[in-house]
């Protein structure tokens, strides 16, 4: 441990009266935050107390917190309060979000917390093949019956949906794996074909309970009779009927 460190956690002890009784006096709480995906909102919560602090770059923050036990939040890539829950909006891909939630015990006089954010999103970039002489426009949806988090990072049901354009990524929330997620190849006047991403990627070995979510390319290739789907962990290819 740091000199300073050492003497500001001495400083926040000694604040409280040895004559006063001890458990009446706060704890002083060492948050370590390193590895920081961007800017972070850390947020501490223990019954009426409430407080907020800022951080940019790795360090070491020092607060005092009342003794017993403390919900402590580091949040990065979106605004997120202790008892909220991330809602995405029907038709919006997930934001970046970056998390730590845990409940922290503070009776003690000081304590020492060391936060990793883990990633909570999976950014699915598609490369899209068609036939080129349709003349029309088409895209993929991905449709799916988890549209949130709650506050431990937990998939929350709600429906989602996002349009994914060729050359574009999109990011999806954790899953529960046992959910459905699927796919549609789409032209402005009718769905193409349907097919279960989510399935292919469980089979393959995709872990949607991973601490941090990894990020997954797809190539699309459409034709007239078959539609080819490829990543780097599986390629299925699929019988099509088209009345193109």
């Amino acid at each position: 441990m740091s000199s300073r460190k050492l003497l500001a956690g001495l400083l926040l002890l000694l604040s409280c009266s040895v004559k006063e009784d001890r458990e009446l006096c706060p704890c002083a709480l060492s948050i370590e935050l390193t590895h920081l995906p961007g800017p972070v909102t850390v947020q501490v919560v223990a019954g009426e107390h409430r407080a907020s602090y800022s951080a940019r770059n790795d360090t070491v923050m020092l607060v005092q917190v009342p003794k017993g036990k403390i919900r402590l939040m580091a949040v990065s890539g979106v605004k997120l309060e202790p008892e909220e829950n991330l809602q995405i909006p029907y038709g919006y891909e997930c934001p970046p979000v970056y998390l730590y939630s845990d409940l922290v015990n503070t009776l003690c006089d000081s304590t020492t917390v060391a936060v990793q954010l883990n990633k909570h999103f999976c950014s699915l970039s598609l490369s899209f093949d068609g036939p080129a002489g349709w003349g029309e426009p088409y895209w993929a949806q991905i449709r799916g019956g988890i549209d949130g988090l709650d506050r431990d990072g937990q998939p929350v049901e709600g429906d989602f949906s996002c349009r994914l354009d060729t050359g574009f990524t999109v990011r999806l929330p954790r899953q529960e794996p046992e959910r459905e997620l699927w796919l549609d190849i789409t032209l402005p006047d009718q769905i193409v074909r349907t097919f279960p991403l989510g399935t292919y990627m469980q089979e393959s070995g995709y872990d949607w309970t991973a601490p941090d979510l990894a990020d997954l390319p797809l190539e699309i290739r459409l034709s007239v009779t078959e539609l080819l789907v490829r990543s780097p962990l599986w390629e299925k290819v699929i019988p099509v009927q088209m009345d193109i």
